[in-house]
């Protein structure tokens, strides 16, 4: 079987991106009868150009197209596997290019769903158009990929032939790594890691660790990731002035190793978002791993997804109840390696690289 994976790797990097640089360099391994290849259209710049259209992609676009025509041309029949849009028009219009283009010459389509909203806004926002265009080039794709039963539904609105939930997975970074009790009192740090923006939970978390201080909680919250815009950028510096990098620090993009050391020095995730094409971030398995509890919203897959016990789940858009399930968390912690242990049930890269397998396997040789 032969699968061409037209799709980014980082950089920028980001949880699509690193997903699928795990198929790449982890199908072979678990899956040999597999033949992979890969385009990489590289079009966005960093995680804030994620779904931006812009004129300068349309050249990288049509590019990669070409290069994977010439790979069908060149090793015969194979599978286009391809990680459709968010509900973004530009980035839609930029499916509809690559699929016009490309799946009448390959032998199906599988769509690798990392984004979720695209198919109620298709019923509910797009126009007559939008709707019939999208059902002719993304309908009816042979295979369909989820991140959960919990989000089926959606992708199922463009009638795949099969559609199957496959459970992300991320490496073990923290296979060393035993979290101590902290030594001695001291401030809960709180850890805001992502793309900077209102609908990540970037505000909310500001505003709910400000509320705890508030109200006798000695916490301090650190913010990782780049902004989304300027004007965001703008925002938090204002409403963080004058707490001091005792309550609020920003450390802007962090390198992978620094990434390590924030969650292995950190009491709790914060992470209220609502943004709305999120599915299951890698960085609430990334806390999974690293035996980090976590403070979060029912929103898309992540309550279905993720453990009753010992996370947090809050209302979005809501900082009393992550100033309050902040409390809670500081006054009963969870148990050493509660939290891990889920990880290592459900979210390995080795589990998911062998249910991907066996979805993929479903397809006719």
């Amino acid at each position: 079987m032969q699968l061409l994976v037209f799709a980014h790797t980082p950089p920028p990097v980001h949880g699509q991106s690193l997903a699928v640089q795990a198929l790449l360099d982890g199908l072979p391994r678990v899956a040999p009868g597999i033949e992979l290849f890969h385009v990489n259209p590289r079009l966005s710049r960093d995680a804030a150009d994620i779904g931006r259209w812009r004129p300068g992609k349309l050249l990288r676009l049509l590019g990669a197209c070409a290069r994977a025509l010439a790979l069908r041309v060149r090793h015969g029949p194979m599978w286009f596997y391809y990680v459709p849009a968010p509900a973004k028009r530009g980035a839609l219009y930029r499916d509809w290019i690559v699929l016009l283009l490309c799946r009448p010459f390959f032998r199906g389509l599988v769509l690798h769903w990392h984004a979720v909203g695209l198919g109620a806004w298709l019923d509910t926002r797009a126009t007559a158009p939008e709707r019939a265009i999208s059902r002719a080039l993304l309908g009816r794709a042979q295979l369909a990929l989820v991140l959960a039963d919990a989000v089926r539904a959606d992708a199922e609105k463009l009638a795949p032939r099969a559609c199957v939930a496959v459970a992300p997975g991320i490496a073990d970074d923290a296979a060393d790594f035993v979290r101590a009790p902290a030594p001695g009192p001291r401030p809960l740090e709180v850890l805001f890691l992502s793309l900077g923006s209102r609908e990540k939970g970037l505000f909310d978390a500001l505003e709910g660790v400000a509320l705890a201080q508030r109200q006798g909680l000695p916490c301090r919250l650190t913010v990782a990731g780049a902004f989304a815009d300027a004007y965001t950028e703008r925002s938090f510096r204002a409403r963080a002035a004058g707490r001091g990098p005792d309550r609020v620090r920003h450390l802007g993009f962090v390198s992978i190793e620094e990434r390590r050391r924030l969650f292995a020095a950190s009491d709790v995730l914060c992470f209220p978002t609502c943004y709305p094409h999120e599915g299951l971030p890698a960085v609430l398995l990334e806390a999974l791993a690293f035996d980090l509890p976590i403070v979060t919203t029912r929103w898309r897959a992540i309550p279905a997804m993720l453990p009753r016990e010992h996370v947090r789940f809050v209302a979005p858009q809501n900082p009393a109840d992550i100033a309050a399930a902040l409390a809670a968390g500081a006054a009963a912690p969870a148990p050493a390696g509660a939290l891990r242990a889920v990880y290592l049930a459900r979210f390995t890269r080795e589990r998911h690289l062998a249910a991907l397998a066996g979805a993929l396997r479903s397809l006719p040789a």
